[in-house]
């Protein structure tokens, strides 16, 4: 019987904007249930508390660690999410037993607790924690360092978000799932651990392509020897990345939210059973790579107005976001991106402009300033970047 995120998505979290203190009401909530194993493992280079949350009496030992990037929070949502299947008694109980009976599973759901307060990438010293495995210049770098030293994991999952601009090689389409099974050395060579990585990553895949086909890309494994993942790998723990891209109509995750959830389910049960061995590592070298090959809005067929006369074009515009966090809000700036013949590049929106002419003065790589009116019946207006009308 498949299991239904929806029964154990956690409501108190609608959106991405998770911080410490709704961590820590989470976390006294399962502390009180008594059923996971909570520990403090250490502090943020501003005092913050760093969790871990272990459950489970079976080998191997599993180690999942999110958000070491204070801005990508989408896998610890489906973490908050996996806590509340694990505590419940349900239909599913022969699921949770056999994980359970057969793993010991070790949480830390937010690595980077000040980064995420800010959402911001870095930590409060500035320092990428993902590049400091060597260095070990950040708490939390040591921390993470320190865990997976003292459990010595057979398998580890690093959860991590990427830009909304990913794709899946040649499908112009968004990649809201990327997998990589990271490399242990310059030579991208299949050591043990990494060939069970690889497989379990390919039975991710499988599961997943039912629900997004044609949209999980395979990341890069170019070696970055400052880095957890390659070095874990190095080091004999099959680690997974899991990295969390955009979808069309998802701005705040929460469908990438329920993939996480079902992949990493998936995972655990494949470990747990041995299954993972049966995969076919072909599966996994099948997925296309991560590209960026999109655009957040592409208008198409165009007429413009330049110094040298009318040309014929598409505009790709990408945004940022200016982020109001009390308000857990965001604000889209548009810049303009690349203009010319953009046949080959996707987008999350499509406008048609056949027979339009826009007489503002486009410059790549700055906000958009301009407005369209389509005889398709399509018009939109930018000022400062910003969308101040649109109407299709």
């Amino acid at each position: 019987m498949p299991v239904n995120h929806q029964t154990y998505r956690d409501n108190n979290f609608n959106n991405r904007f998770i911080n410490h203190a709704g961590l820590q009401n989470k976390i006294s909530q399962l502390n009180a249930d008594d059923i996971f194993a909570v520990g403090q493992i250490g502090a943020s280079a501003q005092g913050r508390a760093i969790y871990c949350l272990s459950i489970g009496t079976g080998k191997p030992e599993v180690l999942l660690w999110s958000q070491m990037h204070g801005d990508e929070p989408t896998a610890t949502l489906a973490l908050l999410d996996l806590f509340n299947f694990f505590i419940a008694d349900d239909e599913h109980n022969g699921v949770r037993k056999q994980i359970l009976d057969n793993c010991t599973l070790h949480f830390i759901p937010m690595l980077n607790p000040d980064g995420t307060e800010v959402f911001t990438r870095r930590n409060a010293q500035n320092i990428d924690i993902n590049r400091d495995f060597l260095a070990e210049q950040s708490p939390e770098a040591r921390i993470l360092k320190q865990i997976q030293q003292r459990i010595k994991p057979e398998f580890g999952f690093n959860l991590h978000d990427q830009g909304s601009l990913w794709s899946v090689q040649g499908s112009k389409k968004p990649a809201p799932i990327a997998l990589l099974a990271p490399p242990a050395d310059e030579q991208a060579s299949v050591s043990p651990s990494r060939l069970k990585a690889i497989k379990v990553a390919a039975g991710i895949n499988n599961l997943l392509q039912q629900q997004i086909p044609g949209q999980i890309g395979r990341w890069d494994d170019t070696f970055e020897p400052r880095s957890f993942g390659d070095n874990f790998q190095r080091l004999g723990m099959a680690t997974i990345l899991i990295e969390s891209g955009g979808y069309v109509g998802d701005p705040e995750r929460q469908f990438v939210r329920k993939l996480n959830f079902d992949g990493i389910l998936f995972a655990l049960q494949q470990i747990a059973s041995g299954e993972y061995q049966n995969q076919d590592t072909a599966d996994y070298y099948s997925i296309p790579q991560n590209n960026k090959e999109i655009f957040h809005i592409l208008i198409k067929n165009c007429r413009l107005q330049t110094k040298a006369g009318i040309i014929q074009a598409d505009i790709g515009l990408n945004y940022s976001e200016q982020f109001d966090l009390p308000k857990q809000t965001s604000t889209l700036v548009y810049t303009v991106a690349d203009i010319g013949d953009l046949d080959t590049w996707g987008a999350y929106e499509y406008i048609e402009a056949e027979g339009a002419i826009i007489t503002d003065v486009l410059v790549i790589d700055s906000q958009a300033n301009f407005t369209l009116k389509s005889p398709a019946g399509a018009a939109i207006c930018f000022e400062n970047g910003i969308i101040v009308s649109k109407n299709n």
